[in-house]
């Protein structure tokens, strides 16, 4: 089977194994880090592809130059994989550092002998008359100083993630577990450079790695998130209570007076902007309470005011009221309630006016409409419906008497 194809094979594995990592877009460093790593054994297998395709064909330029991206890319992986290793493992300081600087060196190396070998030959070259490709001994020594660096982590590994049994040891062993493979593939590939063991190894490596342990920083993720998922709604539960609080009246349950200054300004500002639609203001006082809450207590006086909501509630919506006094509502009429208002108000009057008579809440009342030609703020039809309310109280005083 053509050099290529195993190439192929592997990159369009290594595209369905990676897809998950580079479309969730996680920001935890160690799967940022991992991801780089899968971005730089893509772009390696790319190159190997191609290097294989112009191999096979004997097409002796194209070997000739992509084989100088294939040893550039075979440095990324490895500084890649060292930066990821760090983030992945969390390994005390030192070694954090020289790894670091060991893929880093590696990385420069390849560069610096892709160079040289322009001008003289010390990692290949290729037979411009036949397409023959050619490995020299640098080559040979680039590879070996990777088993190096594997079998040095290898060590490092299984000290900690075995014997030591630290806290994520299931990691250490997955990080030896793709080291021991690729030393294994990549002694291979020094037997013969015409198979494609490399990649293999790392296809190999990188399945068992996502199966073996990164599973377990998956799950970690998935809890994560999930448990800040789940601050997020007891956030916004806690946030609703309070927003509750803060608009509601927690004797009545209507709306309250920080609800009321809010919905003055917003009306405000649509009277100003020239769109606000048809409303009425209902202003409501609650007649004797003063006097009951000095003879009887608050206790009886709180329940005078529960009743008396109840009432006005009968004729007025209950979410369009407001308390923005002690003993002083106003309903804000708008769509149906506004059209019937005059309806719903005569009915309220006619209870009011029974209710002295049987010893119930007796509740002083005004109504006044919007007028969109000469009214210039919300307090301009507040102060209307509050006089109203006024000359109301006293008619009832009158007939009380």
């Amino acid at each position: 089977m053509p050099y290529s194809v195993f190439v192929g094979v592997a990159l369009t594995i290594h595209i369905l194994i990676s897809v998950d990592m580079f479309i969730k877009k996680d920001n935890v460093p160690a799967i940022k880090s991992y991801r780089w790593f899968l971005s730089s054994i893509a772009l390696f297998y790319v190159s190997d592809l191609l290097w294989g395709i112009f191999d096979d064909n004997k097409i002796a330029l194209g070997t000739y130059i992509d084989t100088f991206f294939y040893f550039v890319l075979m440095g990324l992986t490895i500084l890649s994989w060292t930066w990821f290793v760090v983030k992945y493992l969390e390994p005390n300081k030192i070694f954090s550092i020289v790894f670091r600087m060991a893929g880093i060196i590696f990385f420069l190396t390849e560069i610096t002998l892709v160079v040289i070998n322009i001008f003289t030959p010390i990692l290949f070259r290729v037979n411009f008359e036949t397409g023959e490709y050619v490995a020299y001994g640098t080559r040979y020594v680039m590879l070996w100083a990777q088993i190096g660096v594997y079998s040095i982590l290898t060590i490092y590994s299984f000290i900690f993630g075995y014997f030591a049994k630290i806290k994520n040891h299931r990691r250490y062993l997955g990080i030896a577990s793709f080291s021991v493979i690729m030393i294994t593939f990549i002694a291979i590939q020094l037997g013969n450079p015409h198979i494609p063991f490399y990649s293999i190894g790392c296809l190999v490596g990188v399945c068992v790695l996502d199966t073996f342990a990164l599973s377990e920083t998956k799950e970690t993720i998935k809890e994560a998130l999930q448990e800040s998922v789940e601050v997020n709604k007891q956030s916004e539960e806690q946030l609703d209570k309070v927003m509750h609080l803060a608009y509601t009246d927690p004797l009545t349950g209507v709306k309250s007076k920080h609800a009321y200054v809010e919905m003055e300004e917003q009306l405000d500002q649509l009277i100003a902007k020239h769109e606000a639609k048809d409303f009425a203001i209902a202003v409501f006082d609650l007649n004797g309470l003063k006097k009951i809450n000095d003879t009887l207590g608050h206790n009886a006086g709180d329940a005078y005011i529960v009743k008396s909501i109840k009432i006005i509630s009968k004729y007025f919506p209950f979410e369009s009221l407001y308390r923005f006094g002690g003993d002083e509502f106003v309903a804000i009429l708008e769509g149906e309630s506004f059209e019937e208002r005059q309806k719903r108000h005569d009915g309220f009057l006619k209870e009011i006016e029974e209710n002295i008579t049987k010893n119930e809440p007796v509740i002083s009342s005004g109504i006044s409409k919007f007028r969109p030609e000469t009214d210039n703020t919300y307090k301009a039809v507040f102060y209307r419906a509050d006089k109203l309310m006024y000359a109301r109280k006293e008619f009832l005083k009158e007939h009380k008497s």
